[in-house]
């Protein structure tokens, strides 16, 4: 008896001190709990009640100190200590629920206010039903206050109506708070689900601890997207202490080892409900419902689901706690650094061991770096100072890496290092090709604001735009992302293109959504770079070019320059020229359509005139046919219409470089070149600027040029002359030019063209053969010094005069030129050689007509030939004055024409062949033939002939290379083995003509 009262009182004692802990609990809880604040006033009555109870036993026991109770028996006493430790049990449950409501925040509170209301209702009921069942009256008779105890019975029982009535109420306030959530968009809806997962209704969301498969196929829970519930848990201190009673049993409150679901399909630690199920409770704690059972088994489903996002959740645990604890380290290693910097004694080392420590929490667990880089820790200024100091012996390398790490992983740190100096450092490392500082650099361009400091900081783009060629494909390729990054405007991108790096100028050009003004101002800045050769390929763009053809087009007069001008800046580079000739189809045709525009000034035609030039020497002359721009430029309209200007224009400039273009034309295609011969009007229009051009000046030069470029380019046609009345203005043009110009390079084309004249016009034929003519002609021929263009065209010149001129005027033509043309076989070029061997071949043929008065003629031979001696001539004796201009052998050119015979060029072995031949005139006498073939062989003429004719040449030049050796094979100077090799020659010229196979064959049945 004595056991049992010493335990009923220490339970008493205990019960005592337990409801005293309740009550503070509860006093704690804020005012806005009334069924808390009306539970803790119950506890307060149970609490006087149990206080009085104990004095009411101490008083008994003083009074009967020998005893060892009241009136109760050993079963009072029994049944008194199990109420009362059944009554302490739920006073502590009671107690650490509400401790744990206490501690937590007020969306935690309304989460789980119905989970705690329903755990204190439990407690409440046990409470009740002990203090129903204790024996007060046998413990402590002198306690009969029944109706004080009912009430306190009863306000417990009527706490339990209150929580079920306001549950309703608690799922407003949580309505209330999720709506007023700042991050709804994100949280909002798993919020909505814990609620629900908590305090389940009857269209409950999926999540966890909610309605569980209907289907019997399925005997595990499913559930909807639970990694992202997961991870909104552990999103914010509040939420992951949310996760962790979400996870929790709602009996145990602790994290569940082995979830299992009731038939209600909320989810419970398997052993605790089961207990619980055995302690005779049958409905669900959380909603009320009756729980299934089998044969008194209750019915249980494993929550596999549920299982496994407690296991992910503790991974996650443990990974915040890393998180944690590097945040530590960090923050330390923070404070080392400053430390060090500000120690003077050995400071590299201590800074490059605190570097260390930095970088190791930051490269295993990144997350750290934006919570400890605040404006607390002071990281990032430090770092900045100590790659703007350059300390000796610092570690740069690892300065870089920890700005690389902050910079990759906190976005909020950009612009902090980006306003510290640290861009300037960042380009002069990367100078030193330090990989990391273009990557930080990299990161810190993808803040729109770093960015634009990035661009504003000296010799930026220029560093970035140098390191593209840098051998290392990955620094190389990072610079080119930095640069993509800030290319994020017109100016921008402008300064890259300065800098040679044109990509993202062509991006942003030939972007749909850019303006004409932009393009036009872009195009603008262009013109105006100095472009190196590699920068000018980049250019090679078609959509590029399209657009620079739409601007010249355009009605907006600053588009047109700027397109103008970014194509003469293309040109200037041989590869861009080559590319635009070849891709640019529109350019021309739009060039042409830019010169037809009255409103554009002269300077900008004349640059698009010098571009024209320059694509049209570029090109082929296939490609007028394959290029449908430049078949356009060719057309015959487009030719009438630059004659046209050429005509109309009083610019000389212009009306030069439009002449320029013409000759460029004419040069590159024939179709230009027959436009040109057989149009009339140009002719007449090119003679027309040819009269009215200054003196001296280029317009008439290039005019010139064209005319005599058109004559000599069609030697089988003559040259192009305006219709009559105008031709014989156009004579007399060229011949003022002839007589009166003192510039060789207009002499020479006027002599030229002269050459190419119609020789059956009496008319140009009689204006020809004017004393001025003659002299002009023969001034020329005899300057020797002159260039070999100026030679040539004189001499050919002199050759159409002869042509068609009577004896008279030859003899005066050549006066005084034997010599020089003697001179001119030996020393001048091949076409002036065989020019001269021409003239000579006329000169020296027989002239019946000529005088044959010895008095007469004599007089003027003697100034012909100052060099004449009083011996008779070799070959004609005294005929030979009489009866020819100018005799060969007189002169002493049968062996300059000799050495002629085996010239590379076949024309001027054929003219001197042609000159030799004229020694055997036809009805010559015997001895004259004679004499003649001594003359030929004395100069050693069998020898070229043979190999002439050996190398099997042209058939006009070996028939007159045949015919030769044949008037000379019988000479005795003829060796045996040159008429050898003859014979062997002659069957392979029977290929010749009809008369040339017959000689031949003649002569072989004569030699063998």
């Amino acid at each position: 008896m004595d056991v049992l009262t010493n335990l009923r009182d220490d339970s008493l004692k205990r019960m005592v001190d337990a409801v005293s802990e309740l009550i503070a609990a509860a006093e704690r809880i804020k005012h806005e709990e009334e069924n808390i604040r009306r539970f803790s006033i119950q506890m307060i009555s149970v609490k006087e009640l149990l206080i009085n109870l104990e004095q009411s036993q101490q008083q008994q026991q003083q009074q009967q100190p020998g005893g060892g109770g009241g009136g109760g028996g050993k079963f009072a006493l029994g049944s008194a200590v199990s109420l009362l430790r059944r009554m302490e049990d739920a006073v502590n449950t009671a107690r650490e629920t509400i401790d744990w409501y206490n501690s937590k925040g007020s969306f935690v509170r309304f989460v789980f206010c119905s989970s705690v209301f329903s755990k204190l209702t439990q407690c409440s009921k046990q409470i009740a039903d002990a203090l129903r069942l204790l024996p007060i009256t046998q413990i402590s008779p002198a306690l009969h206050d029944k109706a004080k105890l009912d009430a306190i019975i009863h306000s417990l029982d009527s706490i339990v109506f209150s929580i079920e009535a306001n549950a309703e109420a608690i799922h407003s306030r949580l309505d209330m708070y999720v709506a007023a959530e700042k991050n709804g968009r994100i949280r909002q809806p798993m919020i909505q689900k814990l609620a629900d997962i908590n305090n389940p209704r009857p269209a409950a969301a999926c999540g966890i601890g909610s309605p569980i498969m209907e289907s019997p196929e399925e005997e595990e829970v499913q559930f909807g997207d639970l990694n992202q519930t997961l991870n909104i848990l552990c999103s914010v201190d509040e939420i992951v202490n949310l996760s962790i009673f979400c996870l929790s049993c709602p009996l145990t409150l602790k994290i569940m080892e082995d979830p299992a679901c009731v038939s209600c399909n909320h989810s419970y630690e398997r052993k605790a409900i089961e207990e619980y199920f055995r302690g005779g409770e049958k409905l669900c704690l959380v909603c009320k419902k009756e729980m299934s059972s089998t044969e008194g088994k209750l019915d249980l489903k494993p929550n596999s689901a549920l299982r496994s996002i407690i296991l992910e959740w503790k991974q996650n645990r443990t990974s915040i706690q890393a998180l944690e604890n590097a945040k530590k380290k960090l923050s330390d290693a923070s404070a080392r650094l400053i430390i060090s910097i500000n120690n003077n004694v050995e400071p590299s080392m201590n800074i490059n061991a605190a570097l260390e420590d930095l970088l190791s929490p930051m490269m295993d667990i990144p997350d750290c770096i934006s919570e400890a880089t605040n404006g607390s820790c002071k990281l990032i200024p430090n770092l900045a100072a100590l790659l703007k100091k350059k300390t000796a012996g610092v570690n740069i390398t690892a300065v870089l890496q920890c700005l690389l790490l902050i910079a990759r992983f906190s976005d909020g740190n950009k612009e902090i290092i980006g306003r510290r100096g640290v861009i300037q450092c960042l380009l002069n490392q990367c100078r030193m090709n330090e990989a990391a500082a273009v990557e930080i650099l990299l990161e810190l361009s993808k803040d729109d604001r770093v960015a634009q400091k990035i661009i504003e900081t000296n010799t930026s783009i220029a560093t970035l735009v140098s390191i593209l060629h840098n051998p290392e494909p990955q620094f190389a390729e990072n610079a080119r992302a930095v640069l993509k990054n800030l290319s994020t405007d017109v100016k921008s991108t402008i300064m890259m293109a300065v800098c040679g790096y044109l990509d993202p100028f062509l991006d942003l050009f030939n972007s749909e959504g850019i303006s004409e003004e932009t393009r036009a101002f872009m195009a603008g800045e262009l013109a105006q770079m100095h472009l190196t050769e590699t920068a000018a390929s980049s250019l090679e763009n078609e959509l590029f070019i399209i657009h620079l053809s739409v601007m010249l087009s355009n009605s907006l007069p600053a588009s047109k320059l700027a397109s103008l001008g970014c194509i003469k800046r293309l040109i200037s580079s041989n590869r861009s020229r080559t590319w635009i000739l070849s891709n640019g189809h529109t350019i021309p045709s739009g060039l042409l359509c830019f010169l037809r525009d009255t409103s554009i000034e002269q300077r900008w035609k004349q640059d698009a005139l010098e571009i024209l030039i320059s694509l049209i020497d570029l090109s082929q002359p296939s490609e007028q046919q394959t290029n449908p721009s430049l078949e356009r430029l060719y057309s015959h309209n487009s030719i009438q219409d630059l004659i046209e200007q050429i005509k109309s224009s009083t610019d000389q400039d212009d009306r030069v470089l439009l002449l320029q273009l013409l000759l460029a034309m004419v040069q590159k295609s024939s179709t230009a070149q027959d436009c040109l011969i057989s149009n009339q009007n140009a002719v007449s229009s090119l003679y027309f600027v040819l009269r009215t051009a200054d003196d001296n000046s280029k317009v008439r030069l290039h005019a010139l040029k064209l005319i005599y470029h058109i004559a000599a380019s069609t030697p089988d046609l003559d040259a192009p002359l305006p219709p009559h009345p105008a031709k014989e203005r156009a004579l007399r043009s060229i011949i003022a030019i002839l007589t009166e110009s003192h510039i060789d390079e207009e002499i020479s084309m006027v002599a030229g063209i002269i050459s190419h004249l119609p020789r059956s016009d009496k008319a140009i034929n009689a204006m020809l053969q004017s004393s001025a003519v003659l002299r002009a002609i023969h001034l020329q021929i005899s300057r020797l010094n002159n260039s070999n263009e100026l030679l040539e065209n004189a001499l050919g010149a002199l050759l159409r005069c002869i042509d068609q001129s009577t004896t008279e005027f030859q003899m005066q033509l050549v006066g005084n030129l034997e010599q020089a043309i003697v001179q001119i076989l030996t020393t001048s070029s091949p076409l002036s050689r065989q020019r001269a061997a021409m003239i000579l071949a006329h000169l020296n043929r027989r002239t019946p007509g000529l005088s044959t008065s010895p008095d007469s003629s004599f007089h003027f031979r003697r100034h012909s030939w100052p060099f004449q001696s009083s011996t008779k001539c070799a070959l004609h004796e005294s005929s030979c004055s009489l009866q020819r201009v100018m005799c060969l052998v007189k002169i002493r050119a049968v062996r300059p024409l000799v050495c002629m015979i085996d010239s590379m060029n076949p024309a001027a072995s054929e003219a001197a062949l042609t000159a030799l031949l004229t020694l055997f005139e036809p009805g010559a006498t015997e001895t004259l033939l004679n004499a003649a073939s001594s003359i030929i062989v004395d100069s050693q003429v069998a020898a070229p002939i043979l190999k002439v004719l050996e190398k099997r040449p042209l058939p006009r030049v070996e028939k007159a290379a045949f015919e030769l050796f044949q008037k000379i094979y019988k000479h005795p100077g003829i060796t045996w083995e040159q008429l050898e090799k003859f014979k062997a020659i002659l069957p392979y010229l029977l290929n010749g003509d009809n008369e040339q196979k017959k000689n031949v064959t003649m002569l072989i049945k004569e030699l063998f």
